[in-house]
């Protein structure tokens, strides 16, 4: 079976449990929604925590309720300080006014339900509430949802960049980005009912159409298909023997993506992919031999195959 793209969401036969589950992208615009807006002490959700979940709910396009609280963690509470100056979020803020995080999680995903989720760039806060959603048995957050960015790059098509604060600045809905949840949250409806009463039917139909949909492991894709995003262009990948994915259509999609499937480790090579259960195994040739190669120069980082897929997924999805 093909490796495809379908309506956003990448699909890898043998994989799939891979991959976050979350929902499909609906660029459209909707009069009930929960709109979300997290804040984190980084990028990562593998690495980085969670510090603020923000949220509201709307209905007939009226807010009805809101959420708002920063999340405590029992070991650590440390905020770097390009975030406190960002947002003013301190370790101290945090300990005196957040929630525990189990807590701030089961609320914040009972006060989202089944709605729609609607946010500025969404996918990056669906990863990281998916993943506290996931380690507290929480029902998956696998609603569909509508991402502001989308229809921002549809309707400023010639500017550089659509972020939230550009959106704001030329609608003048604000001068200024609070970057903290609840606050954000209200500025995204702004922006979002700003774009409602401006897009024309092409516009919607501009916005709908760069959803991916195609094989990447049939024809050889196009440019504009592969995009800038491409987390393989250029790169040289080594997949080990315990991956889950099919090795031969793994191998071609990489082609396809502008990588390169190499079929051993050299200096040269950039990324490792390893199975999930070996990642940590100390008996690993690969990964002996990607230290080895490390030592005398190289730069192999080492990947589980779970999170190079959702890298992949993320890609699929922007």
């Amino acid at each position: 079976m093909s490796i495809e793209v379908k309506n956003g969401v990448l699909n890898i036969p043998g994989a799939n449990d891979k991959l976050r589950h979350k929902g499909t992208e609906r660029p459209e615009f909707l009069d009930d929604y929960t709109l979300i807006d997290i804040e984190t002490t980084g990028l990562s959700p593998y690495r980085d925590r969670v510090t603020e979940l923000g949220g509201i709910k709307v209905r007939n396009g009226e807010i009805v309720d809101e959420y708002s609280h920063l999340v405590a963690y029992d070991k650590s509470n440390k905020v770097p300080a390009f975030i406190t100056k960002l947002n003013g979020i301190t370790e101290e803020k945090i300990i005196n006014e957040g929630i525990p995080v189990d807590e701030a999680s089961h609320d914040f995903r009972e006060f989202i339900g089944d709605d729609v989720i609607i946010g500025y760039n969404v996918n990056f806060d669906l990863n990281f509430f998916y993943d506290l959603a996931q380690k507290y048995n929480l029902a998956e957050l696998n609603n569909d949802y509508v991402d502001v960015l989308r229809l921002a790059r549809a309707y400023y098509s010639r500017e550089r960049h659509n972020r939230l604060i550009d959106c704001m600045q030329r609608a003048g809905i604000a001068q200024v980005e609070q970057h903290r949840g609840l606050d954000d949250s209200i500025d995204t409806k702004r922006v979002y009912d700003d774009f409602r009463k401006n897009f024309t039917p092409a516009l919607l139909e501009k916005a709908q159409s760069k959803i991916k949909n195609f094989s990447l492991t049939e024809d050889k894709l196009m440019p504009w298909q592969i995009g800038f995003r491409n987390p393989v262009n250029g790169k040289k990948i080594v997949l080990s023997d315990h991956v889950h994915m099919d090795h031969e259509d793994a191998g071609k999609m990489i082609e396809n993506l502008s990588g390169e499937n190499q079929g051993r480790l050299d200096l040269n090579t950039n990324y490792l992919i390893v199975g999930d259960h070996d990642f940590f195994n100390k008996n690993n040739s690969n990964l002996n031999e990607a230290s080895r190669l490390n030592h005398e120069g190289a730069d192999i980082k080492r990947l589980s195959e779970s999170f190079f897929l959702n890298m992949l997924d993320n890609w699929a999805r922007s």
